[in-house]
């Protein structure tokens, strides 16, 4: 009467087989316990739930505050992001360099360049606006052009 030897096999990889599946089950389970048993004492499901809540809650910050950098960043396409300055002597009969040009342009490159000659007579101040990082209606001189460039170079620094 005894079993054949197959079926003692059988039985014993069957045991095996169900001692590894309890093991991992009931370490499963403790994990979960842990997990649920630390400091909260919500079941897994609630803090799983709030998890989810709190994303979703994330989410739409981040949509709030995308929107607001996008609408910070067109408003600034229109500030003065570059300043460039060229100071020049341009009477020989007047010390250092005491006259300038300086421009000031936006990210589109438009904007203004002002210049004040000084001279033993007097100072003047000019303006002339700048279209497209090109002069308007008025026509530039030599600083006024340097001014221009070195405000283009300082926007993208």
């Amino acid at each position: 009467m005894s079993l054949p030897f197959w079926i003692l096999i059988g039985f014993a990889l069957l045991l095996i087989w169900n001692l590894i599946l309890s093991y991992l089950y009931f370490s499963s389970v403790r994990f979960y316990k842990r997990l649920r048993d630390q400091g909260t004492g919500y079941s897994l499901h609630e803090i799983l739930d709030s998890l989810v809540k709190k994303a979703m809650k994330n989410e739409l910050k981040l949509k709030e505050v995308t929107e607001a950098v996008r609408k910070i960043e067109t408003s600034n396409m229109e500030d003065v992001c570059g300043v460039g300055l060229v100071r020049f002597n341009p009477f020989p009969d007047a010390g250092g360099d005491q006259s300038f040009s300086v421009a000031f342009l936006d990210r589109k490159n438009n904007g203004v360049v002002i210049t004040s000659l000084h001279a033993r007579s007097g100072t003047r101040v000019y303006s002339k606006p700048v279209v497209r990082g090109d002069k308007g209606n008025y026509e530039l001189s030599e600083e006024e052009k340097k001014a221009i460039e070195e405000a283009k170079k300082s926007i993208y620094e």
